[in-house]
C-alpha cells in the first residue's frame, strides 16, 4: 500500500516543508512557489528577516510561512532548531550554498576551503540527519540542490565543484539507504541560474546575459514537480539548463581558447 495520500500534481495542501537558502535565489523561489501550492513552509537562513520580507505575501492563506535564523554549518543550531518543530516534516529542500571569488586551485586556502565545504555540503548532512526520522516517518521526500559542476568541470573552481560532487553522492549513498522507508531524495543539478551567487565571480556577467539564464523560478518548478509526483515514482536526479546557452557538459564557451603552449 502506498504510505502516503494520492498527489495532485503541483498541489502540496496539508505538507509542511523545510527550505534552507530560503533568503535568496533558489531557496527563495522555492519557498515562494511552495506556499502558492498549499504547503506551511519553514524557512532556515542566517538572515531570516529577509525570507519573510520576500516571500510572506506569497502564501494563500496567513501563518503559512515560518522564518528562523539557523546557520546550516553548525550542527548544534541545527539539532536545536530541528528539536524545536512541532508536528510531522514531510520535505526537505537543501539549497543554502555559496562560492568565492577567490576559487581557482592556486587561490584557495584551508579556510576558503573549509568555507565552501560547510556551507554547500556539511550543511545538508546536518538538515538530513536532523530531519531523517520525520522524513521517515511521512515517507517524505528530500531536495538536494546541487550543479551540473558536480559532473562537469567549469569556471565555478575545484572547491565549489568538489563539495557539488559531494552532495551527488550524498544523495545517492542516502537514497539507497532510505527508499526503504519511501523516502524519496532528489537531486538537482542547475546550469547557470540568475542567482546572487553570480555577484561572487570574478567577473560577473551582464545583466543582459542574465535574462538568457535559468531563472530561480524555473528550478523552483522543476522541484515542485519532483515532490508532486505520484508516490510510486521517483525523481533521482534531474539536470537543468539555459536552452540557449549550456547543453550537458557544455563550458559555456562556443569558441574555448586554448591554453598558451608551454614554455
Amino acid at each position: 500500500m502506498d504510505p502516503k495520500p494520492v498527489r495532485r500534481p503541483g498541489d502540496l495542501t496539508g505538507r509542511t516543508v523545510a527550505v534552507s537558502g530560503a533568503s535568496s535565489g533558489i531557496g527563495l523561489a522555492v519557498t515562494r512557489r511552495f506556499l502558492q501550492a498549499g504547503a506551511t513552509v519553514h524557512g532556515l537562513a542566517r538572515r531570516n528577516a529577509l525570507i519573510e520580507k520576500k516571500a510572506d505575501n506569497s502564501a494563500p492563506a496567513p501563518g503559512r510561512l515560518h522564518t528562523h535564523r539557523v546557520d546550516v554549518c553548525d550542527p548544534d543550531a541545527v539539532d536545536r532548531w530541528a528539536a524545536t518543530l512541532d508536528g510531522p516534516v514531510d520535505t526537505l529542500v537543501c539549497a543554502a550554498g555559496t562560492n568565492i571569488p577567490e576559487r581557482r586551485l592556486s587561490q584557495l586556502t584551508p579556510e576558503s576551503w573549509s568555507k565552501l565545504i560547510a556551507t554547500n555540503l556539511n550543511g545538508t548532512f546536518y538538515l538530513l540527519r536532523a530531519l531523517l526520522p520525520r522524513l521517515r516517518e511521512s515517507a517524505g521526500d528530500v531536495i538536494i540542490v546541487s550543479s551540473v559542476a558536480a559532473a562537469w568541470p567549469d569556471h565555478t573552481g575545484p572547491g565549489y565543484q568538489a563539495a557539488k560532487a559531494g552532495l551527488l553522492g550524498l544523495a545517492r549513498g542516502a537514497g539507497l539507504d532510505e527508499h526503504r522507508h519511501g523516502v524519496r531524495i532528489c537531486t538537482v543539478l542547475p546550469g547557470i541560474v540568475n542567482t546572487p551567487i553570480l555577484d561572487n565571480r570574478p567577473e560577473p556577467p551582464p545583466q543582459d546575459l542574465r535574462e538568457l539564464f535559468v531563472q530561480p523560478e524555473d528550478v523552483a518548478e522543476a522541484c515542485l514537480g519532483a515532490v508532486t509526483l505520484p508516490h510510486r515514482a521517483s525523481i533521482t536526479e534531474m539536470t537543468i539548463v539555459a536552452t540557449r546557452l549550456q547543453s550537458m557538459g557544455n563550458t559555456q564557451a562556443a569558441t574555448p581558447h586554448p591554453a598558451p603552449p608551454v614554455a
